[in-house]
């Protein structure tokens, strides 16, 4: 039974790790956007554009908009991963509880005389 208790508190263990290398990443990616935003801006303002309106404007939002959705990707996939995670801990887990179970009923009959 240690070994079902373990292999479960491995799963957690090992999803919440992914969960928070998601985060990590998801706020790197918020970060290079902001960047590559700034780095339009400064391009456009260096060419005399309105980087408020018009086109730098939207390269500067399409910047954005594209580093919150890899971020969002980034949780969503880490999410589907850690799901997965536990699910094979649990499997596992309950895998150690019936070779348990069998282990008793087993030592149990031959205690009785059966074979």
């Amino acid at each position: 039974m240690m070994n079902a208790v373990q292999s479960n508190a491995e799963a957690k263990g090992n999803a919440k790790t992914v969960r928070s290398v998601a985060r990590v990443e998801a706020e790197k990616l918020k970060r290079q956007g902001k960047a590559n935003a700034s780095s339009a801006r400064a391009a456009a303002a260096e060419n005399g554009l309105d980087v408020d309106v018009g086109a730098a404007a939207m390269i500067q939002d399409e910047h954005m908009g594209d580093a919150e959705y890899n971020a969002a990707i980034a949780i969503s996939d880490a999410e589907n991963n850690a799901r997965n995670i536990r699910r094979a801990g649990k499997m596992q887990r309950n895998n150690y509880g019936m070779q348990a179970a069998s282990s008793f009923i087993s030592a149990g009959a031959k205690a009785a005389g059966w074979k």
